[in-house]
């Protein structure tokens, strides 16, 4: 199926023309017949087919309102289509609001599409001559340029079947109307599956017994029956219950469908028109977003006025905040502030409406989805300048996964699954792309090689420092090492991930201690001085005088004038062994402590702590920590109230 939407002028033969090539009527409201004047979005399909082609293509025409009052609606219809069927009429030629359509479908991007030369039955072949020379003039520099140009008189025809079933004369010229749309059809590119399913809803209402059913053009992806879904913005879930296109039941949709989706879990009215359906994971919900923005001559778009943001069936109250803080004229770079938030990723066209003066003055396309802070001062907004220029180059070339390391690389970091959202990569191309550019994978999160790097050199500088200015410790505490990434932009949810992961690549060596856990740069070691060597030797000497039964701690320090550095240190490289607050054993004094109670079970068998103690020539003050200690490194093993002596 291919989706085509009608543009032109009021009473330019739009609803005439779509029902003579469908034979359906497109005017479903009572009033739009009874006036002949279309107000709302209108829906009619047909099997298209011309002599010589192998299969007809579906063709559904969404019929849009001409009137300059109902340019909202228009744009409610174009916003989803990519192939115009442009209606001017012979008799009356370019009019104000073709001119407008053909700028709305120019800044939408619409690329594909003929024009219908109307009426033609009406003037001579001199007049309708003048009218297509005039068209062409104004398709020029447009989306619209190399658009084919075919007289009809649709009020003749009596469906398209008739006129392209081999009639020579085909007088109403919806045979060869026919022949050309079909061509542009089979060489405009099909909506590609992304596996990111997006329906802007045009129309919902509710069904007696089914309940909520929505309309809309599918984009993205595929949705099937049974689906989870959510109403976006806001992430209101619900299911699909089923699923119409063109009227016939259906099991799934494809990209390019037109889609009627019953849904359920939804109370009346909970759905409308500007509102998505869409996987709730793969969306977000948007108010602010930066974009480029093509103004049409004469106009400017600036902070001042009231502003209407149009993008698929969505409108907006905007408030618009140029980068450069003047008025664009021309291209530029603007910040959009919305009133009320829409489902939008980097990509997604849209029109700017001045309420005002009820004119369209330009429009243009996402570049960031999920912006960061306002730039401030001249030096950051030519930065922020550069980073959306590179932004639209990638969206030129459709490269998404350049999009995505370059909205990683302005931040530093960005948590995966929303960076995916913001430039229109499922979770699970977004993981490749990241590993294909070597981000550094940190928890949901993401950090680009430049900001890892500068991290990195953050934290060893700072460790750096810090063994300097205290040469007994071996390593510093690890907040010492987290307050440096964090200085330097790293956010502090990743800064514990990501110094682990510097652990783990070996940029930083990790020691876990009596006292904590602590960090050093892996050349770091503790060098002692000659007064230092000393105090550390005095220690020693006065905790082997007596091995089973030392001085407490803090004296024997004391006496040898250990620093409580010198302490920490030869605690962590093993010289030294606490038992309890104030009491240490050298090393040496487990081994001997183990040999004396090996000798001792090989004679008696397993030993009570009682025993030990006599054996260790000790009191139960030092005996109990000290065994304490053999059981917790496996050197004994308490059995009730005797020991088993292992080492």
């Amino acid at each position: 199926m291919r989706v085509v939407c009608t543009a032109g002028h009021v009473d330019h033969g739009k609803s005439t023309l779509v029902r003579a090539l469908t034979g359906m009527e497109p005017d479903r409201l009572a009033e739009e017949q009874r006036r002949g004047l279309t107000i709302d979005l209108g829906f009619v399909w047909t099997d298209l087919t011309v002599p010589g082609r192998a299969a007809p293509t579906t063709v559904a025409f969404v019929d849009l309102p001409g009137h300059e009052r109902f340019v909202a609606t228009m744009l409610s219809g174009a916003g989803a289509v990519d192939v115009a069927l442009f209606v001017v009429a012979a008799d009356e030629g370019w009019m104000p609001q073709s001119a407008e359509h053909l700028a709305i479908l120019d800044l939408l991007g619409v690329r594909a599409g003929v024009v219908a030369l109307t009426k033609a039955d009406t003037v001579d072949a001199e007049t309708a001559a003048l009218a297509a020379d005039e068209v062409r003039e104004q398709l020029a520099g447009t989306t619209l340029r190399d658009a084919a140009i075919v007289a009809v008189s649709a009020a003749r025809g009596s469906g398209a079947a008739a006129d392209a079933s081999g009639n020579r004369d085909d007088p109403s010229g919806l045979g060869r109307l026919t022949a050309v749309l079909l061509a542009v059809l089979d060489a405009a590119p099909p909506s590609v599956d992304r596996g990111r399913p997006r329906l802007w809803v045009d129309r919902s209402f509710s069904v007696r017994g089914a309940g909520t059913v929505v309309t809309g053009t599918l984009h993205g992806g595929r949705i099937a029956v049974g689906d989870e879904l959510a109403v976006l913005p806001g992430r209101r879930a619900t299911r699909v219950r089923g699923l119409q296109s063109l009227r016939l039941p259906v099991a799934e949709a494809a990209p390019g469908s037109r889609v009627a989706v019953n849904l359920s879990g939804l109370e009346r009215g909970a759905v409308g028109r500007g509102d998505a359906l869409g996987r709730a994971e793969q969306w977000a919900s948007v108010r602010v977003v930066d974009t480029e923005v093509r103004v049409l001559p004469g106009g400017a778009v600036g902070r001042r006025g009231a502003w209407h943001l149009h993008t698929g069936s969505g409108e907006r109250l905007a408030e618009v905040v140029p980068l450069l803080a003047a008025p664009v004229t021309g291209e530029g770079f603007v910040r959009l502030q919305l009133g009320r938030a829409l489902a939008l990723t980097a990509g997604d066209r849209f029109v700017l409406r001045e309420a005002g003066r009820r004119a369209t003055l330009g429009g243009g396309r996402v570049l960031d989805a999920s912006p960061p802070p306002r730039p401030r001062g001249a030096v950051a907004r030519a930065a922020r300048a550069d980073q959306l220029a590179a932004r639209s180059k990638a969206l030129d070339a459709d490269d998404r996964t350049a999009l995505l390391r370059l909205h990683v690389d302005e931040r530093g970091a960005a948590e995966l699954a929303a960076t995916a959202a913001a430039v229109g990569l499922t979770l699970a191309e977004a993981t490749a792309a990241a590993r294909a550019h070597r981000l550094l994978a940190l928890s949901t999160s993401v950090v680009a090689p430049g900001a890892a790097a500068r991290w990195a050199a953050a934290v060893a500088g700072t460790l750096t420092a810090h063994h300097a200015a205290h040469p007994l410790e071996r390593v510093a505490a690890r907040d010492v090492a987290l307050r440096a990434a964090e200085a330097d932009g790293c956010p502090r949810a990743l800064a514990a991930p990501f110094l682990d992961a510097l652990v783990k690549l070996g940029r930083v060596h990790q020691e876990t201690g009596r006292t904590g856990t602590g960090v050093r740069t892996p050349e770091h070691r503790v060098s002692l001085d000659a007064g230092q060597a000393a105090a550390r030797d005095a220690l020693l000497r006065a905790l082997g005088e007596h091995p089973f039964a030392p001085p407490a701690l803090s004296a024997a320090t004391t006496r040898a004038g250990a620093p409580p550095a010198l302490v920490r240190e030869l605690e962590a490289e093993g010289a030294i062994v606490r038992l309890g607050p104030d009491l240490a054993v050298g090393a040496d004094a487990l081994a001997a402590a183990v040999a004396r109670l090996r000798a001792a079970a090989t004679v008696e068998g397993p030993l009570s702590a009682a025993r030990a103690k006599e054996v260790l020539g000790t009191s139960r003050k030092y005996a109990l920590p000290l065994l304490e200690e053999l059981d917790r490194r496996s050197l004994t093993r308490r059995r009730g109230d005797v020991r088993d002596v292992l080492g």
